[in-house]
């Protein structure tokens, strides 16, 4: 999750690092939002505002295919230092370690507090804990069950894991394979076709899968979800490294934002239109699908290219700050979130504050977290954070004799 050159080849892409930072903080107002949206969620407020699907539905068809592209540019970046081999064990401790560890102790909050609110749970929070690791499987109500242990937000890390492995293998026993891809895709991506050629292929992909596997998260039946983030991760590996596609994307820019304004409306006004479950025609579907490709995939080049225009060169003490904390925001983000929202829904505060209130917090507790676990050196590996560095032993200075014994030259301070 570290879009970086090699030292000696190429700085640091600080826009990727922009982009990811911005990405993930999409996210926990995107998480917030789902709160108050009528879809599922791990706790849901008595007062619901669909309004707010207006935000949800506009960062949810890109945001995470943008994360994908980037964790594919890391990789990419990765392979100038390391060779596949070791590159995968690094990466699998960096990605692995996190994952098990939210499993078993950031994760169980999220899924105590939906067995309150959606399966009558009265127990207290030990007591959950013991049955969620011992996988009880009577969390259940008519047409619905919970499965524990989950991995809930924490999905993501584990597709991101399972592609890193799919690549950095086919890279040890196929080594020609992504470099002839990569011959044969670039100069099909040329000027407009970076628009138009891989949104008609996001818009097919829909149109083949998305009906027959909706998202689930679950990995082993998440089939549309896989072909639409595999191939933005192998799109980031082969090409956001190139200069070219990056020229390209920058002198896109604004025509791919008015497209992607022009199918965000068009995709908001029908799902508002057919939100009460009316029959759509089959062809009104297909030219949908199309407008969903378009939308998905314009946004991202619409964020690449003015990443790259803007921020390309903006470094500071922020962007270190945060590209450092992106990774432990993202593991407690949600279970702040489920904590804080449960609880201040009790209290019935306006609307507007409660949700102010949620996002604040979520922030300044993810921020306090992230400052606990840099300091803890046991704790940094499962937040995904490098080792601290060893302090350096004392070295040793020659003494002579004559300054033994007190006679040696006076320094600063003597006397």
């Amino acid at each position: 999750m570290d879009p970086e050159r090699t030292a000696g080849a190429s700085p640091r892409r600080l826009d990727l690092d922009w982009l990811r930072i911005g990405a993930f903080g999409l996210l926990i107002l995107f998480h917030v939002a789902m709160f108050y949206v009528p879809w599922e969620w791990e706790v849901k407020s008595p007062r619901p505002v669909p309004l707010l699907l207006l935000l949800v539905e506009w960062s949810a068809p890109w945001r995470l295919l943008l994360l994908f592209l980037i964790g594919g540019a890391a990789l990419g970046f990765a392979l100038h230092r390391s060779p596949a081999r070791s590159l995968l064990a690094r990466r699998s401790l960096h990605l692995l370690a996190p994952l098990l560890f939210a499993v078993l102790v950031v994760v169980p909050p999220q899924a105590y507090f939906r067995a309150i609110e959606q399966f009558d749970y009265h127990g207290g929070y030990l007591a959950f804990w013991r049955r969620y690791l011992s996988f009880d499987e009577s969390f259940c109500k008519p047409g619905d069950c919970m499965f524990v242990p989950n991995w809930n937000h924490m999905w993501f890390i584990a597709y991101l894991w399972l592609y890193t492995a799919i690549l950095a293998g086919l890279l040890m026993v196929w080594p020609a394979l992504l470099a002839s891809l990569k011959a044969q895709a670039g100069p099909r991506l040329d000027g407009w076709r970076l628009l138009v050629v891989p949104a008609v292929f996001l818009s097919l992909v829909r149109i083949a899968l998305a009906h027959f596997f909706p998202e689930t998260h679950r990995l082993f039946d998440d089939w549309y979800l896989h072909a639409v983030f595999v191939s933005g991760f192998v799109f980031g590996f082969l090409f956001l490294a190139e200069p070219r596609i990056m020229r390209q994307a920058v002198a896109l820019r604004w025509l791919a934002l008015a497209i992607g304004v022009v199918c965000y409306v068009t995709r908001t006004a029908y799902t508002w239109h057919y939100h009460q479950g009316q029959p759509i025609p089959f062809e009104l579907k297909l030219v949908m699908a199309f407008v969903y490709g378009f939308d998905q995939w314009t946004w991202v080049v619409a964020a690449l290219g003015f990443a790259h225009r803007h921020l390309a060169t903006r470094d500071g003490k922020w962007r270190r700050y945060l590209t450092e904390a992106v990774f432990p925001f993202y593991i407690l983000h949600q279970t702040a979130i489920v904590i804080f929202a449960h609880e201040l829904a009790r209290l019935r505060l306006p609307l507007a504050l409660e949700g102010a209130a949620i996002v604040v917090l979520t922030g300044l507790s993810c921020a306090a977290g992230f400052e606990l676990v840099r300091r803890v050196r046991w704790l940094r590996p499962v937040f995904g954070l490098k080792p601290l560095a060893a302090a350096p032993l004392p070295v040793s200075v020659p003494v002579s004799p004559a300054a033994i014994a007190g006679l040696g030259t006076p320094g600063p301070g003597s006397g």
